[in-house]
C-alpha cells in the first residue's frame, strides 16, 4: 500500500470512537483532509450529530462544505476528542507537528481535549524527534532573526525560515515559522523550554504528553499504541 491508502486504514478505529453529541477537535493536513469526508458520511449514515472544532481555516472550510457544523473554540468549554496527524511519533507517543504551519492552533485544541487521537502512517514513527523532520517554531514577524540566531546557539543548529514560492509562508495567526534541524542529542522537554522562553516565540512543533493513542498503518495492519 502507497502512503495515502496505510493513512486512511486508520479511519476506521478514529471514527468509531466519535459519538453522537461530541465536541470534535478536527485536525490539519493531508490526513485529516482525507478524514473529513469520511467523518460526514458516518454523521449521515449514523444519523448523528456532532459540532466540530477545527485547528486551521482550512480544515474549517473543508468540514464545512461536507455539512459538518464548525463553531470557534471559544464557544466550546471542553472538546471530547481531537482527532490530528502528526509528522513524527516517538516510542512514547511524544510527537512533531506543524508542516502544515497550524501548529498553535492544534495545540491549543489537541490539549483541550479529553482524549487526543493521532492518526500516521508507519514512516513517521521515529526513534527520536527530529529524527526525520524538522521541528517548526512558530514565531513573530517582528523580531524573528533575532530568534533565529537564539536557536541556532542553543546546539548550533541550522534554523531556516519557511518559504513558500520564494516568499515567507505566513501562519493563519499572521506569524512566520521557522524549521529547526535537530540531532539525537536534543532533548525535546529541555529544548521546548527554552524555546517557549524566547520573547517572540508563540509556539513549538513538540507535542509532548499530550497523545492518549496513536493509530498507525502499516503494511502488515494497523497497530494501536495507547498511552
Amino acid at each position: 500500500m502507497d502512503k495515502k491508502q496505510l493513512k486512511m486504514s486508520t479511519f476506521n478505529d478514529a471514527l468509531a470512537q466519535i459519538k453522537d453529541g461530541m465536541i470534535v477537535g478536527i485536525g490539519s493536513g493531508s490526513t485529516i483532509e482525507l478524514l473529513v469526508p469520511k467523518m460526514a458520511e458516518k454523521l449521515e449514515q449514523e444519523q448523528i450529530d456532532i459540532t466540530g472544532v477545527c485547528t486551521s481555516n482550512k480544515t474549517a472550510f473543508i468540514a464545512k462544505e461536507q455539512g459538518i457544523r464548525v463553531v470557534d473554540v471559544n464557544d466550546v468549554e471542553k472538546i471530547d476528542i481531537a482527532i490530528d496527524g502528526a509528522d513524527e511519533v516517538d516510542n512514547d507517543l511524544n510527537l512533531i507537528k506543524g508542516g502544515g504551519g497550524a501548529l498553535f492552533r492544534e495545540k491549543v485544541i489537541d490539549a483541550m481535549a479529553n482524549r487526543f487521537i493521532v492518526l500516521a502512517d508507519e514512516s513517521k514513527c521515529v526513534d527520536y524527534l527530529g529524527q526525520t523532520f524538522k521541528l517548526p517554531v512558530e514565531v513573530d514577524k517582528f523580531n524573528w532573526l533575532l530568534v533565529s540566531k537564539k536557536i541556532t546557539a542553543y546546539d548550533n543548529l541550522l534554523v531556516t525560515r519557511r518559504m513558500v514560492d520564494d516568499v515567507p509562508f505566513i501562519t493563519d495567526n499572521g506569524n512566520y515559522i521557522l524549521d529547526v534541524v535537530l540531532n539525537e542529542r536534543i532533548k525535546p522537554m529541555e529544548m521546548h523550554e527554552y524555546l517557549i522562553h524566547l520573547i517572540g516565540v508563540l509556539e513549538t512543533g513538540y507535542f509532548l504528553n499530550i497523545t492518549d493513542q496513536a493509530i498507525i498503518g502499516t503494511t502488515s495492519g494497523v497497530k494501536i499504541i495507547e498511552k
